[in-house]
């Protein structure tokens, strides 16, 4: 009889494993709740000796009652109390009682013992599991001490010269406001040092705000949807250009810009958003290895679009650029406009710097634009300018 067809002797339902016991007098089958055995018992200390040697309920209480015959304090006084159901026993009978006691005192001291040596060859194996575990624990204890040593003490570093950054700014402004708080009316005898004074300020102050911004960059022309995940579309676009970014590498991501309301309709329908230019995301990264590679990366693959990221909307080119300050980036559109308008080849940033060429070839000299008046001096005066001013 297979064990999925067998018929408990006691609930009279079917037992569908093989968690059962038979009995050895009316080769009846139980489960372990009508014979009141628990699993443990079942599968640890329950031997083959004692599952051959197991009886149901009722072939217990078939079974014959004993006497006490065989109480060692009573063998040798008279008229004994016997039992109901037990027979007299003779003295020979009461002789070998007395003899086969002990041996089943000795079996039953025997089972006990090999019980008990299984719950404690059970309970050591989990002291040992516990002590190593405990071990484990502490060890990865450790090192995330250290680890978090190591962050606290880059931190603390970290902290100090954006503090020392912002001590020189603020040293520079107080400069600047005094300047111009002891600046005259333009006629008069050394307003022109303090002008230039002050556009000296203005750009070493340009330039320590650029210096703040070299782990920065600027994805623009990405399409924008409601609760966008920024790191993973930052992650899907680098794998696009070839490059492996990871969590550690990226401190933030934001879009920056006014921020639109998007409907909840069909994508497949352009509506206001879609039509309109998305903002721009601002990429902070933790080392400027990941962001020069970044940049590498968009030059060779120049008109890479969004094709197969599955973002919403028609495919379209997406660019990877150095984040500029405002001066800076109004600089650099005018000196691209210009540039455009005579002919310059090119004109482009490295280090948050903006710098501009003629045409190609080692006698054209590489021109750095800082202010405006390097645009003049460079490019010359502009009409449009001039005509747009007059």
């Amino acid at each position: 009889m297979s064990s999925n067809s067998i018929i408990c002797n006691g609930c009279q339902t079917t037992i569908r494993d093989r968690r059962y016991l038979l009995c050895g007098g009316c080769n009846g089958y139980y489960d372990l709740i009508c014979a009141n055995v628990s699993e443990q018992r079942f599968y640890n200390t329950l031997t083959k000796e004692h599952r051959d040697a197991w009886r149901c309920v009722e072939c217990i209480s078939k079974k014959p009652k004993r006497d006490n015959t065989n109480t060692p304090v009573r063998v040798a006084v008279d008229n004994i109390t016997m039992q109901r159901g037990a027979a007299v026993k003779s003295p020979m009978e009461l002789d070998m009682s007395i003899v086969e006691q002990p041996l089943s005192l000795t079996s039953n001291l025997n089972d006990t013992a090999n019980n008990v040596t299984v719950e404690m060859t059970d309970y050591q194996s989990l002291v040992i599991e516990m002590r190593s575990f405990k071990e484990e624990l502490r060890e990865d204890m450790r090192v995330n001490r250290e680890q978090l040593k190591v962050m606290t003490d880059t931190l603390s570093a970290l902290i100090g010269r954006v503090a020392e950054c912002e001590n020189r700014i603020d040293k520079l402004n107080d400069r600047l406001v005094l300047l111009e708080c002891n600046t005259n009316t333009d006629n008069e005898p050394g307003n022109k040092s303090l002008a230039e004074s002050i556009k000296q300020l203005k750009a070493e102050i340009n330039e320590r705000d650029q210096d703040l911004l070299l782990n920065d960059l600027d994805i623009s022309c990405v399409p924008e949807t409601g609760g966008e995940s920024l790191p993973h579309i930052l992650k899907t676009l680098a794998s696009k250009l070839g490059v492996t970014i990871s969590d550690q590498d990226v401190i933030s991501t934001e879009r920056v810009g006014r921020v639109l309301e998007f409907q909840q309709s069909d994508t497949s329908k352009p509506t206001q958003e879609t039509s309109t230019r998305p903002r721009t995301i601002v990429v902070r990264l933790a080392r400027r290895a990941v962001r020069d590679e970044l940049l590498r990366a968009a030059r060779v693959r120049r008109g890479a679009t969004t094709e197969g990221l599955h973002l919403p909307g028609v495919p379209r080119r997406f660019y990877i650029n150095e984040r500029l300050t405002r001066v800076n980036r109004m600089l650099f559109r005018r000196a691209r406009e210009l540039a455009e308008r005579l002919n310059w080849r090119y004109v482009w940033t490295r280090g948050g710097r903006i710098f501009a060429r003629q045409f190609h070839g080692h006698d054209c000299p590489r021109f750095r634009l800082k202010t405006e008046e390097d645009l003049e001096r460079i490019f010359g005066p502009d009409p449009f300018r001039s005509s747009a001013i007059n």
